[in-house]
């Protein structure tokens, strides 16, 4: 019999000097009650409580060890309480690795809202494109961009769609001229972001048209600013995330190559430990960032 049944058990008991209350009250039967009792007293090779037919009381051995289990058991329960506390309140450390690009675009400025809702909260937000094994580097949550591997340890959900959009400066266009298709961007420098497994093979999709070009060009890169600025100063066409590019088009820095092409939509999506328990902060920061999103 579980050694915390009995102690709960001989402790109800001891409270209330009957079995039968201390049953109603945890909730099982007299006789469960009765055997857990009975076997901590065997277990310990004393009687711990007197018993007669009209009433319980406490041996001397019985008094003593009542106190020292009382006390244990409401530590037991402190501790409950606690951890109940923190998995329910908005308070402590979040850890939460981001990609590069989505990191400081999408995520980084809805960082000062957060924190200022939640005054409680510490974000340690780490931006990376390697892969982040959550579970062994003690991550409390990803946000990842793309097509993701299964993976039964994680929960996944998505919180919006993207795209990559075709991109050129002006001086460049005006330069080398504008493709008129996609298969033109064969004749074109282009700069690729390195991620995935074939980064230089374009999915392009416009429409339910779907094609996909090997491009080749000056510049490889895993991070999207570094081929943004390329892009900005003539090196080539950029296939990139287009948040990432929004302002720069807004601003006539760089144009849009071959309007409705982009590549095939991918999401952004929120990964966290599978747990029958999400902690609250967790809870709190997704759907903080899909309401924006």
């Amino acid at each position: 019999m579980d050694r915390l049944e009995q102690l709960s058990a001989f402790v109800e008991v001891a409270r209330r000097q009957s079995f039968a209350q201390a049953a109603r009250q945890l909730g099982r039967h007299v006789s469960g009650v009765s055997r857990a009792v009975a076997a901590l007293e065997t277990r310990l090779g004393v009687r711990l409580l007197q018993r007669t037919t009209r009433r319980v009381t406490l041996s001397d051995a019985g008094r003593e060890y009542f106190k020292r289990c009382e006390a244990l058991l409401a530590e037991f329960d402190g501790a409950d309480a606690e951890v109940r506390e923190l998995a329910a309140s908005l308070r402590g450390t979040l850890r939460v690795s981001a990609a590069t690009g989505a990191g400081q675009t999408l995520i980084a400025p809805l960082v000062p809202q957060f924190l200022a809702a939640h005054p409680l909260m510490r974000l340690d937000l780490q931006l990376s494109n390697r892969y982040v094994d959550l579970i062994e580097e003690g991550y409390d949550l990803a946000l990842r961009v793309g097509t993701l591997a299964a993976d039964s340890r994680l929960v996944v959900r998505r919180l919006a769609p993207t795209r990559r959009v075709l991109l050129a400066s002006p001086a460049y266009l005006q330069r080398r001229g504008s493709p008129r298709t996609p298969q033109q961007l064969r004749e074109h420098a282009c700069v690729v972001l390195d991620i995935g497994a074939r980064p230089q093979r374009w999915e392009l999709q416009r429409a339910r048209t779907h094609t996909a070009i090997d491009v080749t060009g000056p510049l490889h890169s895993n991070n999207a600013f570094v081929l943004l600025t390329a892009c900005k100063e003539g090196a080539g066409i950029g296939l990139l995330p287009a948040s990432v590019a929004g302002a720069d088009v807004r601003g006539g820095q760089l144009r849009h190559v071959l309007p409705g092409w982009a590549s095939v939509e991918q999401g952004i999506y929120a990964v966290y430990p599978s747990a029958r328990f999400i902690p609250a902060k967790v809870r709190a920061f997704v759907e903080f960032v899909a309401a924006r999103l």
